[in-house]
């Protein structure tokens, strides 16, 4: 008699093998995204809107404060004014003083949770006005054209931002328009 697979519950439970020697199982499965927002009420949707009235404007700061690295999933953009013929590029890195920043809080997406996010959460039309600078562009998005529904943008790999890293949102282009966007992140221990 060969090894047996015992179940880790303590019931006695043996694994069941298939004619084509594959182990029978039952499986449930969960992204890392629910894992976080179900088990640990670390998942978190921060939405903002920003009139830009300038090229090449920082719109959003986010720093993290947490010992766990905060993981970006994606953000949700749109455009308010057809005029808004622009880009939407985004930084790491960047460091210095905000200017005219407002805090902004992100919402639990776990209303059980209670937990808060922990982090610098900032939006204004000229933070890069102050000292702000020295970040890299990872990414642009193109705002073209008269229609500018709501879409979702999913990063081709997941942002991953250690504790007191920086993520910053720019506005590149005409410098017109009111931008709706809505991070969504959470904490991975």
């Amino acid at each position: 008699m060969g090894l047996i697979i015992e179940d880790g519950q303590g019931n006695g439970y043996t694994v069941g093998v298939t004619d084509e020697n594959m182990l029978r199982t039952l499986c449930v499965t969960e992204s890392i995204e629910h894992h976080a927002n179900q088990k640990h009420g670390d998942a978190y949707s921060l939405p903002i809107s920003v009139s830009a009235d300038a090229a090449d404007d920082c719109i959003f700061y986010m720093k993290n404060t947490s010992d766990n690295d905060m993981v970006i999933e994606g953000i949700t953009i749109g455009a308010h004014t057809t005029t808004a013929n622009d880009s939407v590029y985004f930084k790491l890195g960047d460091s210095g003083i905000r200017d005219s920043a407002t805090d902004v809080t992100p919402t639990n997406l776990n209303s059980g949770s209670g937990k808060s996010a922990s982090g610098e959460f900032e939006t204004g039309i000229h933070l890069n006005d102050g000292t702000l600078d020295g970040g890299t562009e990872f990414e642009r998005v193109l705002i073209t054209g008269t229609t500018k529904d709501s879409s979702n943008f999913n990063f081709t790999q997941d942002l991953i931002i250690p504790k007191n890293g920086v993520f910053t949102i720019y506005i590149g282009g005409s410098g017109t328009g009111t931008y709706f966007l809505t991070m969504n992140f959470h904490y991975h221990d």
